[in-house]
């Protein structure tokens, strides 16, 4: 048996199949492959508890955990999923809001492959345990060398800067007001393997919420974020909270209301409080171009075209929510903005064809229900505000803690 024949007959898939033409955000998501008859997932906010459905032993949900980094990209040990103030065995301290430690409190992702596409009617999503076929991807885990890792470290808490590091701690006030460059200095003040999140990374992550809650939209699914709790005060952060207040609250929480925060996959924030600046896509005057691996920078140079916003009518200075999308190898790209916060895909995006854009996702605490899965693609690698910070992410060794 060849190792393709091979791979499909140990294969595992999880796929959801979208209906362009449904507006419901619910009814427009049908299971595929071995996701039918399986029960969604869903944060139950009356009870205070995530509801798993069939999915808390699925293998990315099991092989997602939270853990301490060092600086050099060694996984220390890992963390109590449900108080991460221990150490996974209960009753050691752990160095989560310890400033003095050499590394990061991260989440780690292992494995899985990535298929997206469309067709005249329908979108698909489908995760794989192996390289089903060509039309699977692994540039979630693969490393600027291009050598597929076991897996990658994303920031649990959004970084705070701490000595002219970002640093994922709990304790912290988040950083704000330094443009991509600057995110980019403070960042790689970790050490060599510590970037930006990717887009592909983030993508990832959106797409197994997706499959798991089979629905668009996220905030009915997890939780609100703190999508409401601007205020304007300087001296309050404008209203971008804290980090470890969910320090306790396990692998997935969140809550109905607008002030509090959101946390999937042992992240917290993945929507609200701040704008998450990423990297290995840009949006060049209206193309869409995206780098598979290698050594971020901020101006697209050598990177991959994977959709033209002109070939769909599209440019100028324009958002919405957004409502007919373009699926592509790396995510969906909106070309009508029509929707509303309860159709379609339920999320917001902007898009200027004017310039050089560096992505910006989830929103902030002053965007409500357009939080999300929501993109910007209208602001320069320059661009500095209190509502922006960096995402941050380590590259994971080739041969990681089992």
């Amino acid at each position: 048996m060849s190792e393709a024949m091979a791979a499909v007959e140990r294969a595992v898939r999880f796929g959801i199949k979208i209906n362009k033409n449904e507006e419901d955000s619910n009814k427009r998501v049908t299971y595929l492959y071995d996701a039918v008859g399986m029960i969604p997932a869903v944060m139950d906010f009356v009870e205070g508890a995530f509801n798993y459905g069939s999915w808390g032993n699925v293998e990315f949900v099991k092989n997602n955990y939270p853990c301490m980094v060092k600086f050099d990209g060694t996984e220390d040990y890992k963390l109590l999923a449900t108080d991460y103030s221990l150490k996974a065995d209960g009753t050691t301290a752990s160095d989560v809001a310890n400033v003095d430690y050499a590394g990061n409190a991260m989440a780690a992702f292992k494995g899985g492959w990535l298929c997206q596409y469309e067709t005249a009617t329908d979108e698909y999503i489908i995760w794989s345990n192996v390289k089903y076929d060509d039309g699977y991807n692994a540039y979630h885990r693969t490393a600027p060398d291009g050598v597929i890792r076991e897996g990658f470290y994303r920031r649990i808490y959004t970084p705070a800067l701490l000595n002219n590091v970002a640093r994922s701690l709990s304790g912290q006030q988040p950083m704000a007001s330094k443009n991509a460059t600057q995110e980019r200095t403070y960042i790689k003040a970790n050490g060599d393997v510590w970037e930006h999140t990717s887009w592909w990374e983030w993508n990832y992550i959106i797409a197994l919420l997706k499959i798991m809650a089979k629905s668009e939209d996220l905030q009915e699914a997890y939780g609100n974020g703190n999508m409401s709790g601007y205020v304007n005060d300087s001296t309050k952060y404008y209203g971008v909270l804290a980090t470890g207040s969910m320090d306790d609250k396990g692998q997935f929480y969140g809550y109905n209301a607008g002030n509090k925060q959101i946390k999937v996959f042992h992240t917290e924030a993945m929507w609200g409080d701040q704008w998450e600046r990423i990297c290995q896509m840009v949006c060049d005057k209206g193309v869409v171009k995206v780098q598979p691996y290698g050594d971020c920078n901020l101006t697209g140079a050598g990177f991959e075209k994977v959709l033209d916003f002109a070939d769909y009518g599209v440019s100028g200075s324009v958002g919405g929510y957004m409502k007919d999308t373009v699926m592509t190898k790396a995510g969906r790209f909106p070309v009508t903005y029509t929707g509303s916060s309860s159709t379609y895909l339920c999320d917001y995006f902007w898009l200027n064809t004017g310039i050089v854009a560096v992505p910006l996702v989830g929103g902030r605490c002053s965007n409500g229900l357009r939080c999300g899965a929501c993109v910007v693609l209208s602001n320069t690698a320059g661009c500095a505000y209190w509502s922006i910070a960096p995402g941050l992410s380590c590259e994971m060794p080739a041969a990681a803690e089992q």
